[in-house]
């Protein structure tokens, strides 16, 4: 019988908890008009300055974001790059701060309807209506209470 010798066991892994933010970042997902516009939800994929609204942008070029800057990589490290990034502790969490700034001035970063978009965005589009929430403000994790109508007096 073969003994099985430890040098030919496989490495173990090392498994890292990942914030909302960091899988926001690298998914895509989250306040970048890239993915809104996907759904609707944004009238164009182009950010206030003109260039596409994804993560890239934000995390390297953007003027709005100079403080949570990379160094933007070259178009064949890119994927070294992502991986780098994303396994760097230090980079994880200039990334949640990045993500949370974003997703409080969400209205600053996005372009308004009536600038120059892109060709590819549909003039036409008018955002879908989000349920009214009247003033109250959802906990994190949690679902927003919101009314079907308007509040009616008894």
């Amino acid at each position: 019988m073969p003994l099985l010798l430890a040098c030919n066991a496989p490495p173990p892994c090392e498994l890292a908890s990942w914030s909302r933010e960091s899988i926001l970042f690298a998914t895509g997902h989250g306040p970048f008009p890239s993915y809104l516009y996907r759904f609707r939800l944004h009238h164009s994929d182009i950010y206030a300055c003109g260039e596409k609204g994804d993560p890239l942008h934000y995390a390297t070029s953007c003027h709005m974001t100079l403080s949570y800057h990379f160094a933007k990589p070259c178009a064949e490290n890119s994927q070294l790059w992502w991986k780098s990034v994303l396994s760097n502790k230090l980079s994880r969490i200039n990334i949640v701060k990045l993500i949370s700034f974003l997703t409080e001035n969400e209205n600053l970063i996005k372009q308004s309807p009536d600038a120059t978009s892109s060709s590819d965005s549909d003039p036409d589009f008018s955002p879908s209506p989000r349920p009214q929430t009247y003033g109250l403000r959802p906990s994190r994790g949690s679902i927003p209470r919101t009314l079907i109508s308007s509040p009616t007096s008894i």
